[in-house]
């Protein structure tokens, strides 16, 4: 159950982060015309969805943690398939840029 807690806590960390990525966008103002505004505004929509990604997978992650803990009767079995749900639902997408090339 504590770690459920912890999970969905998580949350409020998560809120404020999202909260100041969308206070950094105040101000931008019409794109048209600035390559480097329009870019702006495209990390802004994609770290807008990954931050919200994270809060919901702390959500639901969290709520399956907490339910385990009051819901012993659930096999181990169902339990993995509840969090590959999960992996499904949030599953990570391919980083872009920046990646170490293989020597």
């Amino acid at each position: 159950m504590k770690a459920g807690e912890g999970v969905t806590g998580l949350k409020e960390g998560v809120g404020k982060a999202l909260a100041k990525l969308a206070d950094g966008q105040t101000g931008l103002g019409d794109t048209t015309g600035s390559q480097s505004a329009a870019a702006q505004k495209e990390l802004y929509a994609s770290w807008k969805k990954y931050v919200s990604d994270v809060s919901g997978r702390c959500e639901a992650l969290g709520g399956l943690l907490r339910g385990a803990g009051h819901d012993l009767s659930k096999s181990d079995e169902e339990a993995k398939t509840e969090l590959e749900k999960l992996k499904v639902k949030y599953g990570d997408t391919e980083p872009v840029g920046g990646q170490a090339k293989e020597k």
